[in-house]
């Protein structure tokens, strides 16, 4: 199968007007990432088959998405979460302080009251915003690898992570602007917040693959989500607290020795606990989100018969 990279050629766009395909824009067909992906690389084997997905398919084809290609997937994680954990540790560092196991059994003891002021309340939200814009990096960068092996290329992790930063505007102005509706719709009773949250899991993923901006990033993950609403909230919800269970049973303990350590190794080993648990968890949270952008465009678009129609014509050559 000839590479979504490869000059001249994209996926057939068979979509709505304004919205495009794989490589493809408004404007018409162009290069997904500019010289990016070999097809002399061989893809690995795909995670879940060109059709439309169910929800096993969708929670197994995430760990398969890391065991497809550990080396590279391992590699953009590391990439991406390993420098924001490690910040967000630095910028709660005294809050960690504050609640860590000899600090709380000193409180106690004494009947002293926490040292927690308003600036390390600052920094723990500072901390808790640098982790979820790190998703949306992630989630562009294995949306581009994922799609590259579903058009029978491959990528390495730099030139996914690549194509990925080359869209740090555009990731950074939809962070911002998302985020302020989704805390909103947490204020009222979860719902409309889970509801929003859903209806835009996939931005990340449509940013880099279709090179789309922040308002219409935001419209495309909504129209291709509101299709199959509560379906993708069953899996949003699940997958989320499914990583949430997995991030306490792999980390809570590490994290509760580690924060028991003094200044300033608590927060660097906390740092390192939380980085090694997100290499697994998060990767393969975020990986849902991207086979579920698939999965969609398979329901709503054919892109299942617009790659095998692909191959075929490239076969006939």
């Amino acid at each position: 199968m000839g590479l979504v990279d490869e000059q001249g050629w994209a996926a057939p766009d068979t979509s709505a007007p304004g919205d495009i395909g794989f490589g493809g824009s408004p404007r018409g067909p162009e290069p997904i990432a500019d010289g990016q992906g070999d097809p002399r690389r061989t893809p690995p084997k795909l995670p879940v088959p060109l059709r439309p997905m169910t929800l096993t398919d969708l929670l197994d084809g995430a760990f398969a998405v890391i065991k497809a290609r550990p080396r590279t997937v391992f590699g953009i994680a590391a990439a991406v979460l390993i420098p924001a954990h490690v910040v967000a540790a630095f910028l709660q560092r005294r809050a960690t302080a504050s609640f860590s196991v000899t600090n709380s059994l000193n409180m106690l003891n004494v009947g002293g009251r926490s040292n927690i002021n308003g600036g390390d309340i600052v920094g723990v939200y500072a901390a808790s915003a640098l982790l979820l814009l790190s998703l949306y990096f992630l989630g562009g960068a294995l949306g581009r690898l994922i799609t590259a092996w579903y058009v029978g290329s491959d990528l390495t992790a730099g030139e996914a992570l690549s194509a990925s930063f080359k869209r740090t505007p555009t990731m950074v102005g939809a962070f911002l602007l998302l985020a302020v509706p989704k805390l909103v719709g947490f204020c009222f009773c979860y719902l409309p917040g889970i509801l929003l949250v859903t209806l835009w899991s996939v931005v990340a993923p449509v940013i880099v693959v279709e090179r789309l901006g922040v308002v219409a990033a935001a419209r495309r993950s909504w129209r291709l989500v509101s299709s199959r609403l509560w379906p993708c909230v069953g899996i949003i919800v699940l997958a989320t607290l499914g990583a949430q269970l997995m991030t306490s049973v792999m980390g809570t303990i590490p994290t509760l020795v580690a924060s028991a350590l003094p200044s300033p190794l608590d927060w660097i080993a906390v740092a390192a606990v939380s980085s090694a648990v997100a290499m697994i968890v998060t990767t393969a949270l975020v990986s849902v989100s991207v086979l579920l952008y698939l999965d969609l465009r398979i329901r709503n678009e054919g892109l299942d018969l617009e790659l095998s129609a692909a191959d075929a014509f490239a076969e006939a050559r």
